[in-house]
């Protein structure tokens, strides 16, 4: 009995060893480390330790995090109406400059005081603004007139032959006093810019203005064209001051017709002044060769001045409407407070000529200013 107790005590220690010695061989436990989760697992749901079970008419709602939502679309602008819109047009005002009246004036007063009611977008001088290029009170004069017209009226002119000084005087006072508001000489056919284009939208319709000053114009011919075709969506106007007369054409109105009119499907609106009276020539052409008329292009002179007693002050207001496709051409003299030119030749427009088929219409862009 007394052996019995040591050996007991000798086991117990043994077995203590081996228990020590096995937990030795087991993992240390490790640090808790934080968890990297990606971008969606972090976003993810937690799992419901209850699931919940659904009928089959029922639908699951889709959780905010697992259904990124809808990019909302653009709100679309719908594209302003076609509206009326009105060019206002004045030429050969020599006599006013000269003389020292205040006709000029009271004409740009006049488009300047209904250019609301109007909607006049543009002013327009086919040439022969002073008399005698050499005295600057003329040219002052016409500063002063031109002054009139509201801020924001674009304005184009082109020189007479009255505005010009001879060829071996290189002194330019049309350029220097002329009050075109678009004119950039990136656009200009010379280096000067006597021959130069505008554009701008009015009343949904795209337009390009040329500018052609007197002895200019036949030598830009090719020019207008290749410009023409580059803003073949744009409704063209010419621009210039001797082109047409009471019998028909100039002798350069003859070479133009044939050189640009004809060859420029988008030329549709001709103004100039030069002969005395009023004139109207409508070209009707067959572009594509089918027999069938394609365009009218409207053409226009005038140049009453020196009619004291009907023409003086005399403007035309040209308002183009691309929903009807008209020009509605009124003449009125601010001076004389009448509407109308009264004359037994000429084009006999009297207070107000409505012409068809301007072409306009054929010009109207969707989403245009």
């Amino acid at each position: 009995m007394q052996m019995t107790k040591p050996v007991l005590a000798i086991c117990f220690v043994a077995l203590s060893l081996l228990l020590l010695t096995a937990c030795a061989k087991q993992p240390i436990a490790r640090e808790t480390q934080p968890d990297v989760r990606s971008a969606k697992s972090a976003n993810a749901a937690p799992k419901q330790k209850n699931p919940v079970t659904l009928s089959p008419d029922s639908t699951p709602e889709a959780s905010p995090e697992a259904s990124p939502e809808p990019t909302p679309e653009p709100e679309l602008k719908s594209a302003p109406e076609p509206t009326a819109f009105s060019i206002a047009w004045i030429s050969d005002t020599q006599v006013y400059t000269a003389a020292d009246s205040d006709v000029f004036g009271r004409m740009t007063q006049w488009i300047s005081d209904t250019q609301q009611e109007n909607n006049t977008v543009l002013t327009v001088h086919t040439g022969d603004i002073v008399f005698n290029p050499y005295r600057e009170y003329e040219w002052l004069n016409s500063v002063s007139a031109f002054a009139h017209l509201p801020e924001g009226m674009r304005i184009l002119t082109d020189t007479g032959n009255h505005d010009q000084l001879p060829d071996y005087d290189t002194s330019t006072p049309y350029l220097e006093h002329r009050p075109d508001t678009e004119f950039d000489l990136r656009n200009a056919f010379d280096d000067k810019g006597y021959v130069y284009y505008m554009t701008f939208h009015a009343g949904g319709v795209p337009v390009i203005v040329f500018s052609l000053s007197y002895g200019f114009e036949v030598g830009a011919a090719d020019w207008v064209n290749e410009t023409c075709r580059e803003y073949a969506d744009h409704y063209a106007i010419l621009c210039l001051h001797n082109y047409m007369n009471l019998g028909g054409y100039s002798s350069v109105g003859i070479r133009l017709v044939e050189k640009v009119v004809k060859q420029s499907p988008n030329v549709c609106l001709v103004l100039c002044g030069h002969e005395r009276g009023m004139a109207y020539i409508p070209e009707v052409l067959d572009d594509n060769a089918d027999s069938m008329p394609d365009r009218t292009v409207h053409q226009m002179m005038m140049n009453v001045q020196d009619d004291m007693e009907n023409g003086i002050g005399c403007l035309r207001l040209l308002r183009l409407d691309p929903v009807s496709d008209t020009i509605e051409v009124v003449t009125y003299s601010p001076i004389l407070d009448r509407y109308g030119y009264q004359t037994v030749g000429g084009d006999r427009f009297g207070e107000r000529k409505l012409l068809q088929d301007a072409g306009a219409r054929d010009f109207l862009t969707k989403g245009a200013p």
